[in-house]
């Protein structure tokens, strides 16, 4: 009995490890579009019905999703803040001028067009009496 749990234990961890098959089109497309992954590996998973390569573009993480025919679905890339786009600054400004930007993915569809995926901090600073009392909001 120990035995046969052992086994269906290891069995289904094994299922969780499971390589995808990236189909050849995919494969193909990728080393196209970025010949380094010939020499640099590409990691596979699948998000849906599509495949998501993840790699590094001049140094910062990124991927790619494609369909199964090889058509790409969207890129994601990390961007540094110094290049959002002055009217993402300027929403994110009026929301609260304390924001802190802590990262930003820009995520580019086939056609060329940008959406910005910003996670952020909102500093806000109060001041309580010792009952819990507000006394001031900054």
């Amino acid at each position: 009995m120990l035995a046969a749990g052992l086994f269906l234990t290891v069995a289904l961890q094994a299922q969780d490890k499971q390589e995808i098959t990236v189909p050849q089109k995919v494969k193909n497309k990728m080393l196209a579009m970025h010949p380094q992954t010939q020499e640099v590996p590409v990691v596979w998973t699948k998000e849906g019905d599509n495949y998501k390569g993840s790699l590094l573009f001049m140094g910062t993480p990124g991927f790619l999703v494609f369909d199964s025919t090889g058509r790409v679905i969207r890129s994601e890339q990390r961007i540094l803040p110094l290049y959002v786009p002055k009217p993402v600054l300027e929403t994110l400004k009026a929301e609260d001028p304390n924001y802190v930007i802590k990262e930003v993915i820009e995520i580019t569809s086939p056609g060329g067009k940008k959406s910005y995926h910003a996670t952020y901090q909102v500093t806000r600073v109060a001041v309580f009496n010792a009952d819990g009392t507000l006394v001031k909001d900054k």
